[in-house]
């Protein structure tokens, strides 16, 4: 679960937390369920337009994400999908 406006994160019941780009990365992942978003599509949306950021610096804040929100809760399937040479996915209710 994610709260936009109060930014919190749960999972399993328990709050998880995160950073304000890990945050933004979840965020933008979950709104676009389904979709696969590319690494420089996550770079537009979550960085700001002048950064000059390097598609490693996304896989570096996906791993920490995954870390936090997959890693601790390994009885449950993992959230963040990576479609080889895509980026990165978080699979519909029904998949």
């Amino acid at each position: 679960m994610l709260d936009p406006t109060r930014r919190v994160v749960t999972r399993a019941g328990q709050v998880v937390d995160l950073s304000a780009k890990e945050f933004a990365i979840l965020e933008y992942l979950l709104r676009n369920r389904g979709q696969v978003v590319s690494k420089d599509t996550l770079i537009q949306h979550v960085w700001d337009f002048d950064a000059d950021i390097l598609p490693n610096t996304v896989e570096v804040f996906v791993t920490y994400l995954r870390r936090k929100i997959d890693k601790p809760f390994r009885k449950s399937r993992p959230l963040i999908q990576t479609v080889r040479g895509a980026g990165y996915m978080i699979r519909g209710d029904d998949d």
